[in-house]
This record gives C-alpha cells, structure tokens and sequence, in this order.
C-alpha cells in the first residue's frame, strides 16, 4: 500500500482540533469502528481528510453519480496503484471485504468520500458494510465522508445497520478567529466585511478573500454568470433537497433581515404557516436555518427568532438570487455592485460583526462569564411613555445563572458612535432586562463600533468606569492576542 502525498498540504490552513480528533481516533487500536465525517458542503471535509492522509499509507476512494458495477470498477482501478494488480471486486460486499483487509505490515488508512452517492447506487451498500466489519481484521481504519447531512446522520439512525459500528465527527463551519488566517492583509473593516460574506467555509474564504477591491471580487466570482458562485446557493441547496421552492421562499425572506420571529417570516416568505412549519424544520435540521431565544428565556419559550446560519448563503439570497435573471440578460455586475449592493452591505455585515463581538466577550469575560447571547424583550411600562417603543434589544448579554455580568452594543456604521448608545442602554434597556427578574445591578458595559467613539462619549465613559469602549482595532487585535494564547 502506497504512502499516500497530499498535493495541497503547504497551502492547508487550520483545522487543528479536527486533526487532533482524528489522531486520537487513528492512535486508538481498541477502536474498530469506522469514523463518519460529515458537514455541511464547502466546510473542507476532503481537505482535511486528505491532510490527515498524508504521509500515511492510505488510499482515497471517492464516490461519483455511477452505476453500482461502474463505481465498483472505477475503484478497482484506483486500488491497482497500490496492490499492483487490479482487484476483482463483483459486488459491493466484495469490495467491503477488500478494503478492510490489511494490504501490508503497519497501519493502512481508507476514506471513501461523497459516501452517500454509493450509497445511492447501491441500496444495500450500509448493511454490506455492517457485516464486513464484523469479519474485518485489525490494521485498517475506515473513514465514511458525505456533505448529505441527512444521509450520514441517518446511517446512525436507531435500527440503521450501522449503528452502533460508527463514530461521527460532525465538521462546522471555522470560527472567525480560525478564519483570519484566509484573509491576510486586508484593513481590519475589509477583513470583517469579507467574512460576513464569506462566513467559516475555506472555499469562500479563498476566493473572496483574494486580493483586490471587494467589489472586483464579487462581481468575478459572486455576481458574473460565468463566475464560480454564481448559483452556489441553488448548488448547495438542491444537494439537500429535492423540491426547493418553499425553501427559497424561507431563506429569501429571511435574507433580507438580521432575523425573524415566526409571523413576520410567515407574512414576508407568503408560505402558510402550517406549511412553513414543516418546511423551516427541515432548514433546521440540515444547519441552513438557526433559532435562538433571548437570554434567560426558559427551555421551549415561544419567543425563537430565525436566522440564515451560513452568511454567504444569506449574502446570496439577499443579492443574487433576486437578480440572477437580470445579470444573466445582461445587467453588468458592477452596475449591480454599486446600486443593489454597496448601499445595503452595512446592514448584512452588522449581525456578523454582533457575532464576533459576542465571541469576543464570551473569551474576555471567561472568568465570570458563562452564557453569552442577544436578549429581546417587553419595555419597560413606565419608560415606554418617554420613549415610544414596545420591546427593547440589547446585541449582548452575558451572565451568570441569573446574575448579568456583562452587557454590550454593536454598531457597524461609518460615522462614530455617540453618548447616545449608552445612555438608551441605561436609562431604558437595562431597566427592561431587570423586570424579567435577573440581578442587572453589577453588569459592565462593553461598546464596540466599527469607527470609534465620539469625544462626549469618551469621557463619559471614563467618568462612569464601569463602560468599556472597543474600537474595531482592539477588537481584532485583542482577539488575535487570545487565540496565540490558546495556541500556546
């Protein structure tokens, strides 16, 4: 069996803990079961594994929209390479029993990816498997990779013959601090604009995080019709799903909002509320769609907003998938940068710069900190005559049981932020989150924004002593400092 060389491995970035992961389960003898990775599409599975197989003999099969005996036969020819000769393999159990039989003295790795299309073209491909394993002798180790999230998580379903013989390892999307190291040299507005758009998948990252102006980016790569992400969302929900059009109508809806609560999603996606109900689940479950309740909501609280959870996904919801048609006749994608873009960028960009201030804090306020979130609520009745509003939000909250430790506001605009941000947050907000009935009364105040803070502002802060001000550089730079701390 050949040592396996993987072609890319100067260019792979991150995925530390993933690795660490697969190199308890490859060190663990007493560990016969097959590994499961799956992710969402573009989240890096075949990077990683590949990474993981370099430099161990190991061989990549992977699946492809073929007839059983073609597919067989296409890894009968991959598997010559290194046997030397080319293996019989007249059905599927055959094959099975090949690859889990030692080819040489040490260790051999085996990965078949994009498992769900073998799995397609041969039904019974899963209950081959189970009963291979129960004959297989030691010295293989097997990895099952798919992006049909609900493909590989029902191979773990109760009564599904894997179950029980497998060992997921679910692949999220990075984080934004593991994403920096995909965008270099780019001003710290441009790096957080960039990973808006682009969110935690590696091949978004290197496209969009390219060099040259945003703007020439996604018109070459996002908005051109010849461009490589010009029908990504249709690509990566059509992988999933069989009939889209109410999926569309959902993440269309929901693009043009940071998020939703359930009447307004139902009113603006035009979709009847029972049918949305089953079809917004199914969004859910495959991690398009996420729900969160306001902090210190009690567990099955009906105050659940919904979000788009990938934001290139919602990036294209919002700017390409309305204007596909006119792009393809012909509207140049600079025109449509500049009118139907450019004025509303600020808008998509703020909830994913709320996220990564909400991270910021969850790793700054570690020590007292042990939930961090968004909380929306009913107004205060006695303020609510001063201040014509019937609910307040407030972008984070962090607490401790039912004690608020700290509190925060975000605010991606290019003008400074101002005295007040922090007096509404005071004088109404605060006062909001306490009649729920938590202790607010030692919560410090954190702002962050994107252009500073104005000079009133500045020294109100410094007179109260008990607010924070974080700027976007400090925000960057601070972050950075923690994570080479966790490295180290």
């Amino acid at each position: 069996m050949a040592v396996y060389t993987f072609l890319n491995h100067a260019e792979f970035l991150d995925r530390q803990a993933e690795l660490d992961r697969l190199d308890r389960w490859w060190a663990n003898e007493s560990d016969p079961f097959p590994l499961l990775v799956f992710g969402r599409r573009r989240t890096g599975k075949s990077w990683l594994l590949r990474e993981f197989a370099h430099g161990k003999e190991a061989d990549i099969l992977v699946c492809d929209s073929r007839a059983e005996r073609d597919q067989l036969a296409s890894f009968a020819r991959v598997l010559e390479r290194s046997l030397g000769v080319r293996p019989e393999t007249p059905d599927i159990r055959s094959f099975f029993d090949l690859i889990l039989r030692p080819r040489g003295t040490g260790r051999q790795l085996v990965v078949i990816d994009e498992f769900p299309l073998l799995l397609e073209a041969s039904r019974g491909a899963d209950s081959a498997l189970a009963a291979a394993l129960e004959d297989r002798q030691p010295g293989v180790k097997l990895v099952l990779c798919g992006s049909q999230i609900s493909t590989m998580t029902t191979l773990l379903a109760e009564r599904a013959p894997l179950r029980g013989r497998a060992t997921p390892l679910p692949i999220a999307p990075l984080r934004f601090d593991q994403t920096r190291a995909f965008l270099p040299e780019l001003r710290a507005d441009d790096l957080v604009t960039r990973y808006a758009i682009a969110g935690g998948m590696p091949l978004y990252l290197r496209r969009l995080g390219r060099r040259g102006s945003l703007k020439t980016v996604l018109c070459d790569e996002v908005f051109d019709p010849l461009g490589p992400l010009f029908d990504e969302g249709r690509d990566v929900l059509t992988l999933e799903l069989t009939g889209t059009a109410i999926h569309f109508s959902l993440l269309a809806a929901l693009s043009a909002a940071p998020s939703l609560e359930w009447m307004d999603l139902v009113e603006r996606s035009h979709v009847e509320a029972s049918t949305a109900s089953r079809y917004i689940r199914i969004l859910e479950d495959l991690q398009f769609v996420r729900t969160a309740n306001p902090v210190f909501a009690p567990v099955g609280a009906r105050r659940r907003r919904y979000r788009i959870a990938d934001p290139f996904i919602r990036f294209w919801f919002r700017f390409v998938f309305p204007y596909q048609a006119d792009l393809a006749a012909g509207l140049p994608p600079e025109v449509h940068y500049e009118r139907n873009v450019a004025p509303f960028l600020a808008d998509h960009v703020a909830p994913a710069f709320e996220d990564v201030c909400r991270a910021w804090v969850r790793t700054q306020y570690a020590a007292t900190t042990d939930t961090v979130g968004a909380w929306w609520g009913l107004a205060r009745h006695d303020l609510r005559r001063r201040k014509v509003r019937s609910n307040e939000e407030i972008d984070v909250v962090g607490a401790r049981g039912d004690v608020v430790t700290v509190v925060g506001e975000c605010r991606w605009q290019s003008r400074p932020m101002g005295r007040d941000v922090l007096r509404d947050l005071v004088e109404y907000k605060l006062p909001a989150l306490g009649q729920t009935g938590v202790d607010v009364s030692g919560a410090a105040i954190v702002l962050f924004s994107r252009a500073g803070f104005r000079k009133e502002l500045v020294a109100e802060a410094a007179r109260r002593g008990d607010v924070r001000l974080v700027d976007l550089a400090t925000l960057l730079e601070e972050g950075a400092t923690v994570l080479a701390a966790e490295g180290e």
